[in-house]
């Protein structure tokens, strides 16, 4: 039987066919080895999750503590009725493993809380905030402006989606942007919507770790599902905000 490991000249040739501007082995060894958590095993986290993991991230700790209802069906495409009322990070895992044998993927079931938030992001280079919950995302926050990491945030509700970038330091935080607790709606959800967003931030995540540099730190992209356009506006720091004003950019 012949085996599935390309040998040394068929990946030489592989490798210059999928050569991408910009985007070389460098970029790829910084993938490897880059460990994130993503916040959130619904239906955007799952998409952003397949797209890293295929691209070869070194690992994924997903944590979301809720479990699987009906509603996720529509917008989840591999929860199924046989996982109803299990834990959402459990089953998730269970179908990432198999993407990629050569990345870590390991699972939380638990609600992010002040709490647990730093052991949770312990050892994690980017937070891929998907959970589409306001009070985890802002605990999230305070983590990644003390650890000095990117964050990727992304919303959703009903045909719409909003993606941005906070990485402290380099650009306002989600508390400059958004200190209120509610950070949008959570009425019915158009199915592809969780897609067409975790789509996007698996490839911010790829342009921040590949060394290509962010593209939406100080920048907020919304997708208006309605009307299919994507509007823009600029995000700037707030000099008094509780959470960040006390780093140096």
């Amino acid at each position: 039987m012949k085996s599935s490991l390309l040998s040394p000249a068929e990946a030489t040739r592989y490798s210059r066919q999928m050569a991408l501007k910009g985007w070389g082995r460098q970029a790829q060894e910084r993938l490897k080895s880059a460990h994130l958590l993503i916040a959130g095993a619904g239906g955007m986290a799952y998409t952003a999750a397949l797209y890293l993991l295929a691209s070869g991230v070194g690992g994924v700790r997903l944590v979301d503590g809720s479990k699987v209802g009906l509603a996720d069906l529509n917008h989840h495409i591999f929860f199924r009725e046989r996982d109803l009322s299990k834990a959402k990070a459990t089953v998730a895992e269970h179908y990432l493993k198999d993407l990629n044998p050569f990345s870590l993927v390991e699972s939380k079931a638990k609600t992010i809380s002040k709490y647990n938030v730093f052991r949770l992001t312990a050892g994690c280079h980017l937070i891929v905030d998907a959970m589409n919950h306001a009070t985890a995302s802002l605990f999230l926050n305070q983590a990644a402006v003390r650890l000095r990491i990117p964050m990727v945030h992304a919303r959703v509700w009903e045909m719409n989606g909003r993606l941005t970038t906070f990485w402290p330091g380099q650009g306002p935080c989600l508390a400059c942007t958004y200190p209120e607790v509610s950070l949008g709606g959570t009425s019915a959800l158009m199915g592809p919507i969780p897609g067409v967003l975790g789509t996007l931030q698996a490839l911010e995540v790829l342009r921040i770790l590949g060394g290509l540099g962010p593209a939406l730190v100080g920048r907020q992209l919304t997708f208006k599902g309605e009307q299919f356009q994507f509007t823009e506006k600029p995000l700037r720091p707030n000099p008094l905000c509780q959470v960040c004003r006390h780093l140096e950019p």
